[in-house]
């Protein structure tokens, strides 16, 4: 039975008790510093006490005041991931990743697009204790916040000093030996970024293509303007565009898999089909990519392994350790949108 001393902090029109950490002590009979021990388990408590904090905990459903904590320990538990576009599934698996191991230590992740926020909105986080934030992302707009960050302490990942990176190299000289193999002379690239500053992929693209005998063409080149978005309406207007120009390819490669599905339907649209006209791959592996019909061939990217070492990084930075810039490879997935080249 909870004791009546409680019912004092019955709030008006609520019917619920707000317990204090005092009280939750008075009740299992312990000091204050060992609720917050077992709490936090930020000490070791015999087993007896432990229970009987744990069982008051249970009975008054107390909660811990997370904004007292974060104000006497200027750590709010509380980061952020910055991402292009929150709709496409690639930044959902990397902010799983994230979340996995930030729930662990007692965070929480808010996930940020991008295109629906103002730099006032992202600004507004220093504002909001929050104590580090991964930028999935680019930007000119994105990059004088971050300075911002940078300035007022916050950890950050994904900007200069401590990155998480993806080698796409190997995968992509491997995706364009394949092609060039089952006979594909004309393979375009697909990008909603400016290719020769900011999309990484395309001078990659380039150097394999080059080292299995075949020109780079600025002809089956096809990027976006602003605001530079890589959506599945994005690849549609693309392979559009491709095919109006009239170059006979037999492959695209884009720069992500919702490009690549918007691609595919343009494809179809003009009355084709894939793989027997155009193949097609795409980059990043999301969870669709392998539920299509033909499934996408695609550079695969460990995306949960992304979150995990970046929000693994924030930690390291916002405990006073130095982070580390962290490199992960990368794959080619043949899957049923590539095929030999039609002659």
């Amino acid at each position: 039975m909870i004791s009546c001393d409680l019912a004092h902090n019955r709030r008006k029109g609520q019917n619920c008790f707000v317990v204090t950490r005092k009280e939750v002590a008075q009740l299992a009979g312990v000091s204050e510093a060992t609720v917050s021990h077992v709490v936090n388990k930020s000490k070791a408590v015999s087993p007896v006490l432990t229970e009987k904090v744990q069982d008051v905990i249970r009975r008054t459903k107390y909660h811990p005041n997370r904004i007292a904590q974060s104000l006497s320990s200027k750590i709010g538990k509380h980061v952020a991931m910055i991402t292009e576009d929150i709709k496409n599934p690639y930044f959902s698996e990397i902010a799983e990743g994230m979340s996995e191991v930030a729930g662990k230590e007692g965070y929480i992740v808010s996930l940020i697009g991008l295109n629906y926020a103002s730099e006032e909105m992202l600004r507004d986080l220093i504002s909001r204790n929050i104590d580090g934030v991964f930028s999935a992302v680019t930007s000119e707009r994105l990059n004088r916040v971050l300075e911002e960050y940078r300035n007022a302490g916050i950890a950050l990942v994904g900007v200069d000093g401590c990155s998480v990176k993806l080698d796409y190299s190997k995968s992509i000289d491997h995706m364009v030996k394949y092609l060039v193999d089952l006979g594909h002379k004309k393979i375009a690239f697909l990008s909603g970024l400016p290719v020769d500053y900011a999309d990484f992929r395309y001078k990659l693209y380039n150097k394999s293509l080059r080292k299995y005998g075949l020109q780079p063409d600025k002809l089956f080149t096809v990027e976006a303007g602003y605001p530079f978005q890589t959506e599945f309406q994005d690849g549609c207007r693309a392979m559009k565009k491709l095919l109006e120009r009239g170059t006979g390819a037999t492959a695209v490669f884009t720069t992500n898999d919702m490009m690549a599905l918007g691609a595919i339907k343009a494809i179809r649209e003009a009355g084709m089909s894939v793989p027997e006209d155009i193949s097609v791959v795409g980059c990043d592996d999301i969870f669709f990519a392998n539920c299509i019909d033909p499934p996408l061939s695609t550079i695969c990217a460990p995306k949960r392994e992304i979150g995990r070492r970046a929000m693994y990084s924030l930690l390291d930075q916002i405990h006073g350790r130095s982070g580390e810039n962290i490199i992960l490879g990368t794959d080619f997935i043949v899957r049923g949108s590539t095929g030999p080249a039609k002659k």
